[in-house]
């Protein structure tokens, strides 16, 4: 499985875990996700290669998230 496709699926979850019965509250988190990596998170797909940048900008927003991985 690509990092880049594990790192999305694990912030994911833990988002959706944040905001169990809040669906405004997870669609607001998921776009502050994209705001932080400049791209849509849930669009990753476990067919897209790795890419060092985008790991990066996900691990960075995780962290500002305060999502551990």
């Amino acid at each position: 499985m690509p990092e880049l496709y594990r790192i999305a699926v694990a912030i994911t979850s833990r988002l959706e875990q944040m905001h169990p019965n809040d669906p405004i509250g997870l669609i607001r988190a998921k776009g502050a996700l994209a705001t932080k990596t400049g791209f849509l998170v849930s669009l990753i797909s476990p067919h897209d290669p790795d890419d060092s940048e985008k790991v990066a900008c996900l691990r960075k927003a995780a962290v500002e998230m305060g999502i551990a991985l």
